[in-house]
């Protein structure tokens, strides 16, 4: 942006939220947020209940309110005629779509980084499910988990550590800790408003 000659001052947001995707922290944004400082940016990049450096447990995490309410602490904090941009990666997305609902008039974009994007009654667990005979490699460090039964869908996933290790992190030179995304997949989106995604382009 700032090579393209746009003043971050002009802009309706300049301020960032960056929001992980299941597993992970917000220290996976650091070279992120440096950046978008440097640029003149305010940035947040919060970890959801159970992630990062807290002792919060994700198995005690028991709906997506719960999980996100780092991110609508932010949110809550901003003033009266403040706006941000969110950024969610991976299951991220359906946090940040969670936020949009609950802070239409506070959130000036929202980008969806190789994210989850929930239509009305879907959730997060359902797009992953979709995809669980994929060849994609990172589907495969996926590990889908069956609370309820075999013969019942998936209720929440696992990371396959090493596949994760070895496709996300093989060029990291210390040491990643990877966390259990929470059982709070199964939440459904309640999609309000109705989004005209070719407007969006």
């Amino acid at each position: 942006m700032v090579q393209q000659g746009i003043k971050v001052d002009e802009l309706e947001a300049s301020h960032f939220v960056l929001v992980h995707g299941g597993g992970f922290g917000a220290w996976c944004w650091y070279k992120t947020v440096a950046l978008l400082e440097e640029a003149g940016f305010t940035v947040d990049a919060v970890n959801l209940t159970g992630s990062g450096p807290g002792l919060s447990d994700s198995n005690n995490i028991y709906s997506l309110a719960q999980y996100v309410k780092p991110l609508t602490d932010v949110i809550d904090k901003l003033g009266q005629e403040n706006k941000v941009i969110l950024v969610g990666h991976d299951l991220g997305g359906a946090c940040i779509s969670y936020a949009m609902e609950q802070y239409p008039l506070k959130i000036s974009k929202a980008v969806f980084v190789a994210a989850t994007m929930p239509f009305n009654g879907q959730s997060a667990l359902d797009l992953l499910s979709q995809t669980q005979q994929s060849e994609n490699l990172m589907q495969k460090a996926y590990i889908f988990l069956y609370a309820d039964g075999k013969e019942n869908p998936a209720t929440s996933i696992d990371l396959d550590k090493d596949i994760s290790r070895e496709l996300l992190f093989n060029r990291s030179s210390t040491r990643v800790r990877l966390k259990n995304p929470p059982p709070v997949l199964q939440y459904k989106i309640s999609i309000t408003k109705s989004v005209d995604f070719d407007a969006c382009i």
